[in-house]
């Protein structure tokens, strides 16, 4: 709610940083609830509407509202695109988590679940604001109205698309003692150049994403193979 009213403000970079922080709740509530022995259908369902409003939104409200108004119903088109993707997008994960907790789960394999299909909303999200971010860093972004709209499109059609993407809920990896500490310092390092250069940095990660997707499906065609 705070990132749609600052939207309405004019302060994108206040209601940047409480996507953010929406995202980073959203990945913990999961296991936060499961810690806490807290897991309930309505918790799940109000999970997926609290997702909804927070990435399927909010984010492209914030970018109608400083660049694609400039287009018109071109414009409104692409919200609307974007809107209903997310709307299908969660419908989807939610149908594939309850395929996942009930019966049909001993006829998928395991390694399915380290991959997600599709863009995830959240990740969704945050890769639709990369324009915000480029402005932030000083560059007027006027003159790209067509390309931000077709990237407005692209992510849309990502999060409802059969691409497999990983999922870090589910993937399970052991690190060798010799990498720990080069791993830990590789997370610090990041941590730091996030906070003192937090728009370049999340313009790198929407980047390593984009490029993990290939990567993705390659992984799961070799898997599919092997089973």
């Amino acid at each position: 709610m705070n990132s749609f009213r600052f939207a309405l403000e004019g302060r994108y970079e206040l209601a940047v940083e409480f996507i953010f922080i929406a995202a980073f709740l959203d990945a913990i509530d999961g296991r936060v609830a499961r810690a806490l022995k807290a897991e309930s259908k309505i918790g799940g369902q109000l999970d997926s509407l609290a997702d909804f409003f927070n990435f399927g939104i909010a984010p492209i409200i914030m970018i109608y509202l400083w660049q694609l108004n400039e287009i018109g119903r071109l414009g409104w088109l692409v919200v609307i695109l974007y809107v209903v993707c997310a709307a299908l997008r969660l419908a989807k994960f939610n149908v594939l988590q309850d395929a996942i907790s009930s019966d049909e789960s001993e006829k998928m394999p395991v390694w399915m679940q380290n991959f997600f299909v599709g863009v995830p909303s959240p990740v969704a999200g945050v890769m639709v604001l990369s324009p915000l971010y480029v402005s932030f860093l000083g560059f007027d972004m006027s003159s790209f109205l067509m390309p931000i709209a077709c990237l407005v499109v692209i992510i849309s059609l990502l999060m409802v698309s059969s691409v497999p993407t990983f999922s870090l809920k589910h993937l399970k990896f052991r690190v060798p003692r010799v990498y720990l500490i080069s791993i830990i310092l590789t997370f610090v390092l990041i941590a730091g150049a996030l906070s003192t250069f937090p728009w370049i940095m999340m313009l790198v990660l929407c980047a390593t994403y984009l490029m993990s997707i290939p990567i993705a499906m390659r992984k799961y065609r070799l898997m599919e193979r092997s089973t």
